[in-house]
């Protein structure tokens, strides 16, 4: 039986009225629900306007409009939008120290960069594209020459007119996740290389960092996280990943100014804040300029429209007014 039955955009107002959602304009709201969907408007970011004291299942807390919950799916969109936008940034900043690296500390011959002894091998484990339980390396390199083999521009030009495809093009084709392989299966030298042209910090000093290192690998899958969420739609003000979460690194969270209670209770582990802090922490401050003035235009525009939701805002997103000032 089917407890989620197709309901006309009227049903869909009438239901929501009988839950005690007000209405300023029903044919914009038509519309709005029309363009986006009552899914993702409404089950989306309905939960911070519900009155958890009724009985009656999501009946919304008095005086509440759709106007309101609308302007908070907003807010989400535009945030959204300057996470992708500012991650492409950070992600172009990863793919040049990584070509780079490879082609300066390895070969720009394919058949040399591509020899799976220039690697770590990473720890064996399922794998979906090979169906089978693999080492990482193996499965990075399997991406990496299926792509010297691809007919499309301008990998075909460089296998018949140069016989080779150097790191700084074959790079061009890997998605985040893969790419973020690629840095982490390079061996302790390389990487550190990469890291030093990604924050800006001196190879030597590095070394001595280790856990910083360490660290600053894990930062890469909260942003291919946050990235991925936004991509496919995800809530971004609040969100939070227990997997993909910011294990607690003394070095990092103390730059954070982030104490172990801290980190207990959830600061600094996967917040849209978290996320913004941590972008200071490359030498091209464009992705974290950009994202942290984005958020505040974003941020201050909806609370000028609901200026008593500053705390629950920045709670959610785990922000500051020093980070925005």
């Amino acid at each position: 039986m089917n407890d989620k039955p197709f309901i006309t955009i009227n049903k869909q107002i009438e239901l929501l009225e009988e839950r005690g959602l007000l209405f300023q304009d029903k044919e914009l709201a038509k519309k709005n629900l029309l363009s986006y969907g009552y899914y993702e408007i409404i089950n989306g970011y309905k939960d911070c306007f519900l009155d958890k004291s009724s009985e009656s299942v999501d009946k919304f807390k008095s005086g509440i409009t759709f106007e309101h919950i609308f302007q908070l799916f907003t807010l989400d969109r535009n945030l959204r939008s300057e996470v992708i936008s500012a991650i492409e940034v950070f992600e172009a900043n990863l793919r040049q120290a990584v070509a780079y690296t490879v082609a300066e500390q390895i070969s720009e011959n394919q058949e040399k960069y591509l020899d799976r002894r220039n690697y770590v091998t990473g720890k064996k484990q399922y794998n979906r594209s090979l169906h089978k339980k693999a080492y990482p390396i193996d499965a990075l390199l399997a991406i990496l020459t299926g792509i010297t083999h691809a007919n499309s521009e301008p990998y075909r030009h460089y296998r018949e007119e140069h016989n080779n495809i150097p790191p700084w093009i074959i790079v061009k084709k890997l998605n985040f996740g893969n790419l973020i392989w690629w840095y982490r299966l390079l061996k302790a030298p390389q990487k550190r290389s990469v890291t030093s042209r990604m924050t800006g910090l001196d190879k030597a000093l590095l070394q001595q960092l280790n856990e910083f290192e360490s660290g600053y690998s894990s930062l890469l899958s909260l942003y291919l996280d946050f990235r991925n969420t936004s991509a496919h739609g995800g809530r971004i003000y609040n969100h939070f990943s227990k997997r993909h979460a910011l294990p607690y690194n003394p070095i990092i969270h103390d730059l954070l100014k982030i104490s172990p209670a801290d980190y207990r209770v959830g600061k600094g582990q996967s917040h849209l804040g978290t996320l913004i802090n941590t972008l200071q922490f490359s030498q091209d401050l464009t992705a974290y300029n950009e994202l942290r003035n984005g958020s505040k235009f974003y941020i201050e525009r909806y609370l000028k429209l609901y200026p008593g939701e500053k705390e629950f805002i920045y709670s959610q997103a785990e922000l500051s007014d020093d980070l925005f000032h």
